[in-house]
């Protein structure tokens, strides 16, 4: 029971109960909050320090080198300190060979808790090629050589030739020994064949009669 000043009237009772009601929810919610907060911090205090006590936090293993290395190779090693290798980036490179290691993340010597990860980067190899020779060969067979080093061809023209059959490449631009990027286009210049010669007509002399 709420006891009022006698000389309170009904407005006034009213309002003084409402502004009590609206007190006590206040309260409500400031309980409300600190209890969210208490759950929090007691949640995140279990997660960090009690629960891995009694769990056990994973040991901490030293990071092995393994720049050099090619990618099998490096897994294998990081597997064996139950360390993850994951290849976050490749790049073009004139001294390593294609899934040779160029660096690691964290560098070698490092900490890192058993299962977690290192990242790699590896090597694409060169990014230029040695264009081979294709001087005589048919232009189909041409095509897949140069395809299987990572180069485009096209036929820019073609000739006559008495030593080249027809559509036998007779020259290539860049030519045979130079260095071309990958994925970049050599000309080729085929064969037309043995030039076709003019008809000769043996004609008969024929005497005239003076």
């Amino acid at each position: 029971m709420v006891h009022l000043p006698q000389n309170y009237n009904g407005l006034n009772k009213n309002r003084y109960l409402q502004g009590k009601g609206k007190t006590k929810n206040k309260q409500i919610g400031y309980l409300v909050g600190i209890g969210i907060c208490v759950i929090i911090v007691t949640a995140f205090v279990f997660s960090q320090i009690f629960f891995p006590i009694i769990l056990g936090r994973t040991p901490k293993v030293e990071v092995p080198s393994v720049v050099g290395m090619n990618l099998a190779h490096a897994k294998k090693i990081l597997q064996d300190e139950k360390l993850h290798a994951v290849v976050k980036d490749s790049l073009f490179s004139d001294v390593a060979a294609p899934e040779v290691v160029l660096e690691q993340h964290p560098v070698p010597g490092d900490k890192l808790h058993q299962d977690g990860t290192v990242y790699l980067v590896i090597s694409k190899g060169s990014s230029t090629v040695t264009v081979p020779s294709v001087v005589g060969k048919p232009f189909q067979e041409a095509f897949i050589i140069l395809r299987n080093l990572d180069l485009h061809s096209t036929v820019v023209d073609s000739t006559y030739s008495d030593i080249y059959p027809v559509n036998t490449v007779i020259r290539s631009v860049p030519s045979a020994g130079a260095k071309a990027l990958k994925k970049s286009t050599v000309k080729l210049i085929l064969s037309k064949g043995s030039e076709p010669r003019a008809d000769t007509l043996d004609y008969e002399m024929i005497p005239y009669y003076f």
